[in-house]
C-alpha cells in the first residue's frame, strides 16, 4: 500500500494505493502518524487506488476513525469501487464513517 495526503485547513484528504490487508499494517501506522501530526479535525480517506480490502483493512479504517474520534474529529470514506465497495457495503461501514 502506498498513501499520499493533500491538507486542506482542518481538513486531510489520505489517499490510498494497493492492498488494504494485515500485511500493510506497519504502511498503515505511518498513514495514523501523519493523521496524529496534522491538525485535521476532518480526514477523508480516498480509497478510488485501493484495489482490495480484507476484514483487517476494515479495522484498519476503524481505528483511524476511532482515534480521530477522540479528538472531536471525522473520518469519512470516499471513491471506493469494485471489490472495495462491495466490502465496505456487507460490513455496513458506510453508516459508521457518515459526517
Amino acid at each position: 500500500m502506498d498513501f499520499q495526503t493533500q491538507s486542506t485547513g482542518a481538513d486531510l484528504r489520505v489517499m490510498l494505493h494497493g492492498r488494504l490487508t494485515f500485511n500493510e499494517n506497519s504502511q498503515f501506522r505511518l498513514v495514523l502518524g501523519r493523521i496524529a501530526d496534522s491538525a485535521a479535525t476532518k480526514v477523508v480517506f480516498d480509497l478510488g487506488g485501493v484495489d482490495f480490502i480484507d476484514s483487517a483493512g476494515l479495522g484498519m479504517l476503524l481505528y483511524a476513525r476511532d482515534t480521530l474520534r477522540q479528538r472531536d474529529g471525522v473520518v469519512t470514506l470516499d471513491a471506493a469501487i469494485g471489490q472495495v465497495d462491495r466490502m465496505l457495503d456487507l460490513a455496513r461501514m458506510r453508516d459508521l464513517f457518515k459526517a
